[in-house]
């Protein structure tokens, strides 16, 4: 009889993870906890407990707690699982700009050679000059030559002097060669170094006041301003889409520090041209990793969707795109149930979006990637129409003629064509490679363009809702809560996109508490 009432059970549960249709809400404590945890991160107070279990409503808790700073934290981290802020693995600065400590006194391993004519130090004494300023060097037996070394502040620690080699030491922004000394081409000069305080250069891990170094603090710091712009949309009762389209970012010390001194020294991420102009920021110290300020950007920025984070952590345009399909349109591009055909082809054409195999996502994707198509692929640069035009006459002309093309024709426009296919757009911008011209207006317009498309056909709240839903029901949706989800969006749309009016008639919803 046992098992035959376990079968007749089993032929009437839900699939794992859902509820009978007729489950009991939870009770008022229980539907106590739950809120705590999602919209605080902690379980209720003895004192909350026991007040709801003497007959006050669950509901008097739940605006005091979206007004609270927790709400917000847990909102960002929620955030967190949608863009996946870490960059921690990129590389900001050139290795040729990193110092190192050998015995107390800072060097340049890699640049050593075009200094000293070998891999070695300076010597370990202070250094001298001659009449006319020269730095007094010391030959050795393989013709290598050594200099002294000189006491700096560094950007660092700026209250501790340290050793270092006077040729790393020299502060002159533009040497006798003709080279700036704060670009990457100052590499191969002996008469550039690390600038004013070292601040041109990188920094081994110093034990200190930095544990690690220069680059960790900036990519936390390029993560947090992410983290700011979420949470002053939450905190300030701003529309959710200013997450995705304010010019409003934050900066500290770190962020203050990269953006003046070493954006023209990059290892293989371009940040040119910036974010904020250098000459607005606020007088910050590398070291005030913890004091933020806001700034206003410039009116192509596009919300967190043109961060430094989001355009490092995703690093060409169809990348930005996809992206953004999967977190805020819940669109991911997947292949038809029957599989991709057609990748056998043996002479594929290079446009994808009509490439057999590849047009079913990308002729979708390349559009909306175009988007994206003012700032740099590998980096988080934007480039202005004025210094890099749709088409560039330059460009073109150096790839029609043989001559050597720029950097930045190399980098960023057609010249060495693969194939016939390529063609017609030698001389133009590779984001606009097999664009068709009604697509233009997405690269003129940005990612706030594709924004305000998806507001107004309706699948940014929808997804929004969707995503929120899953968020704090712990499961998937599926088509048994289309209607709902359908409900929440009209609901998310009517308030002006209030996140909080969203999580609320989540959380006070039938669904949310039967399911928990």
């Amino acid at each position: 009889m046992i098992l035959l009432a376990l079968a007749a059970w089993a032929q009437d549960a839900p699939p794992p993870g859902e509820c009978l249709p007729g489950e009991e809400l939870l009770d008022g404590t229980s539907w106590l906890k739950a809120l705590s945890l999602d919209l605080r991160g902690e379980l209720p107070s003895l004192e909350e407990y026991e007040a709801v279990a003497a007959g006050e409503p669950v509901q008097t808790y739940i605006d005091g707690w979206l007004d609270t700073e927790a709400f917000a934290d847990q909102v960002v981290r929620y955030h967190s699982s949608l863009v996946w802020p870490n960059v921690s693995d990129i590389r900001l600065l050139s290795n040729r700009q990193r110092l190192i400590s050998t015995g107390g006194i800072y060097w340049r391993y890699l640049v050593a050679p075009h200094y000293r004519g070998g891999p070695i130090q300076c010597g370990d004494w202070p250094a001298e000059t001659g009449p006319d300023g020269e730095l007094v060097l010391v030959e050795d037996e393989n013709g290598w030559v050594q200099e002294g070394w000189v006491w700096v502040n560094p950007y660092w620690d700026p209250e501790n002097p340290v050793k270092v080699c006077a040729f790393e030491a020299q502060e002159a922004l533009v040497s006798p060669l003709g080279t700036v000394c704060n670009t990457y081409d100052s590499r191969y000069d002996q008469y550039c170094g690390c600038g004013p305080e070292l601040q041109w250069c990188d920094t081994p891990s110093l034990g200190h006041v930095q544990e690690d170094g220069y680059q960790a603090p900036v990519h936390r710091s390029i993560a947090r301003d992410v983290e700011l712009r979420i949470k002053r949309v939450i905190q300030e009762d701003l529309p959710y889409t200013d997450i995705l389209t304010s010019r409003t970012a934050f900066v500290n010390g770190p962020l203050v520090h990269f953006y003046r001194h070493n954006l023209w020294t990059p290892a293989h991420v371009r940040f040119n041209e910036v974010p904020v102009d250098p000459e607005l920021l606020p007088d910050l110290a590398f070291t005030d990793e913890d004091t933020w300020v806001p700034v206003e950007l410039g009116p192509e920025q596009s919300g967190i969707l043109t961060s430094p984070l989001y355009l490092m952590k995703y690093q060409t345009h169809r990348a930005r795109a996809n992206r953004f399909y999967n977190a805020f349109l819940c669109q991911p591009f997947q292949p038809p149930d029957g599989g991709v055909e057609g990748v056998d082809d043996p002479d594929p054409s290079l446009d994808l979006s009509t490439r057999a195999g590849c047009k079913y996502c990308h002729a979708i994707l390349e559009p909306a990637g175009a988007h994206w198509a003012r700032w740099t692929p590998y980096g988080a640069g934007y480039l202005d129409p004025t210094g890099f035009p749709v088409a560039s006459d330059d460009c073109h002309w150096c790839a029609s003629t043989g001559e050597s093309c720029s950097t930045e024709c190399r980098e960023f426009y057609v010249v060495d064509p693969l194939t016939s296919e390529e063609h017609p757009y030698v001389g133009m911008l590779r984001s606009y490679e097999f664009l068709e011209g009604r697509h233009y207006a997405n690269a003129q317009l940005g990612p706030t363009h594709l924004v305000n498309t998806t507001v107004a056909d309706g699948r940014l709240p929808r997804c929004v809702a969707r995503r929120t839903a899953e968020w704090l029901l712990g499961r998937n949706t599926d088509s048994r809560d289309a209607d709902w989800i359908e409900g929440l969006a009209d609901g998310f749309r009517t308030s002006g996109f209030d996140y909080g009016t969203l999580v609320r008639d989540i959380v006070t919803s039938d669904n949310y508490r039967r399911v928990r």
